[in-house]
């Protein structure tokens, strides 16, 4: 509930709790002094009564007495019954009505009717019954008795009240508005302008004053704020000031740092790079000694096995289960032959001979090769190329490895219903190769490593680790690079990139694979 309200209905209350109170007194004090007046009035009728009574001879008849009683209350309407009661020696009685005969009866020997006079009386007057005592001429003694109606008096009364309630009515209305009136003009009025500026400061305008033009509370109050607004705006410059050279300083730091941090990236990136190249390097020199001796040590046995099987099978009259034995043992011995032939081939150093190459017939033959010797029946492999595509200087013996050896890789990792897509095409001066496959993906934790020697993901014994270690070192001796993107479920692409005029300024490349490849 708002403060205006609140004082709204104080005044409310205040004023009618006050006209109320006025108007109860004042209706209070008026009955009491009409009724005052009117018994006031019956009093002296009633004695005006007597007194005419008594003026009557001794010898007066109760006739004469029952005219006067009807004189009176036909001359007085507030009247509303007479009765006389006469005693002497034998009582009497003398009735005198309006409208009707007067009675008079004889009490003692012989029962008489008192004289009575009545009107007919409103309903819900009140009555008010005034005595006295008739000393008449004689030895005679009577009781006057006067119902005087205070109904005139009751009807001033309820048209008093009528008009004092809405003469009371109305000036509450007038009270009211005009004591909120002035409440509202004086003080609510200001201090809701007071409010108003304290929600646009809390909204952030800091500079809103509030017009102080009197002297009074409210004035003061006013005053007050808009001296507390001064000091809050120059704070609240002062710390925009300080926010502002703060946020520079923290500007200009942390540009320094990032900066710094990407140096430093960088450096750690090259230092992480060579540390793999000299690792890989380590690990080839470490290779190149293992196949020489593997070579000298397993070449002439191997020679030897495949020669004397080649005998046996010769032979027309084996069973063909011992044929079937003997077909998958040449095969074996030679998967031996071949996997020491790679590591013969990863430690000699090759360079690049760059000429002019036809890029649909090399890729049409990386496929037709991996197609005739990797390719299940229910896997699909497809050569994707522009209409033209374009010739360019490299090393068409280099790159077909390097393209055999990713085709060879993405039909390994699909599924029986997997496809491999060949894509090439020409860009800001140079080729793009892209094989991409819709097989399993590959980690992120293995996507960092699959590049080093001898890191395979295939299972043991189905890879040597160094299928696309070679190939890396073959886009190199190209002058080219080679990139991979994997998300695992939904397949990978490793894109093959080679400038069109060659590399003259490439160094040598130490590793040379078969057409087969390893991974």
């Amino acid at each position: 509930m708002t403060i205006r309200t609140k004082v709204w209905l104080l005044v409310a209350v205040s004023v009618l709790v006050t006209a109320g109170a006025t108007y109860w007194l004042r209706i209070y004090a008026m009955r009491r002094e009409l009724t005052r007046q009117a018994l006031a009035s019956a009093d002296e009728i009633a004695d005006d009564i007597k007194q005419t009574l008594e003026r009557f001879d001794a010898d007066a008849e109760d006739r004469d007495l029952a005219i006067a009683l009807s004189n009176y209350i036909n001359r007085h309407p507030r009247i509303q019954r007479l009765q006389l009661v006469i005693e002497r020696e034998s009582a009497t009685r003398i009735f005198a009505q309006r409208g009707e005969a007067t009675e008079i009866t004889r009490l003692g020997s012989i029962p008489r009717e008192p004289i009575i006079y009545t009107r007919k009386a409103t309903e819900g007057d009140d009555i008010q019954v005034v005595s006295r005592n008739v000393d008449l001429k004689g030895p005679w003694v009577a009781v006057l008795s006067m119902n005087w109606s205070l109904g005139p008096v009751q009807s001033v009364i309820k048209v008093t009240e009528r008009w004092s309630l809405l003469l009371g009515l109305g000036q509450l209305m007038v009270l009211m508005l005009l004591t909120g009136f002035i409440i509202d003009r004086v003080v609510l009025r200001r201090l809701d302008i007071l409010a108003r500026a304290m929600r646009d400061v809390e909204a952030g305008d800091m500079d809103r004053r509030v017009p102080t033009d009197t002297n009074d509370e409210v004035g003061r109050l006013s005053h007050g704020f808009n001296r507390m607004l001064e000091q809050l705006s120059t704070a609240n410059r002062e710390i925009h000031a300080f926010n502002q050279r703060l946020a520079r300083e923290i500007e200009i730091a942390t540009q320094d740092l990032s900066r710094k941090n990407t140096a430093l990236e960088q450096l750690n990136r090259l230092l992480n790079e060579l540390r793999r190249e000299n690792a890989s390097k380590v690990r080839l020199a470490a290779l190149g000694q293992l196949a020489a001796q593997l070579a000298h040590e397993i070449g002439t046995p191997l020679s030897s096995v495949s020669g004397h099987l080649q005998l046996a099978l010769s032979q027309r009259d084996l069973s063909p289960s011992l044929r079937e034995r003997l077909d998958v043992s040449t095969r074996e011995i030679a998967r031996i032959g071949r996997i020491v032939r790679d590591y013969l081939d990863s430690t000699r150093s090759l360079e690049a001979e760059c000429k002019p190459v036809s890029l649909r017939q090399v890729l049409t033959e990386a496929v037709e090769v991996t197609r005739g010797g990797e390719l299940g029946s229910e896997k699909t492999l497809s050569l994707d190329l522009p209409d033209d595509p374009p010739d360019f200087v490299t090393d068409p013996g280099l790159l077909r490895q390097i393209v055999i050896n990713l085709l060879s890789n993405a039909l390994d990792a699909v599924e029986h219903a997997g496809t491999v897509t060949l894509m090439a095409q020409s860009l800001d001066g140079h080729v793009l190769i892209t094989v991409r496959d819709t097989g399993t993906g590959i980690a992120p934790e293995d996507l960092r490593r699959i590049f080093e020697p001898f890191y395979t993901t295939k299972g043991r014994g189905k890879g040597t680790g160094l299928g696309l270690a070679i190939c890396r070192e073959l886009a190199k001796a190209l002058g080219g690079t080679i990139a991979v993107e994997s998300t695992p479920g939904q397949g990978s692409a490793f894109t093959l990139r080679l400038p069109r005029s060659g590399n003259t300024q490439a160094e040598p490349a130490s590793p040379r694979v078969a057409a087969g490849g390893v991974a």
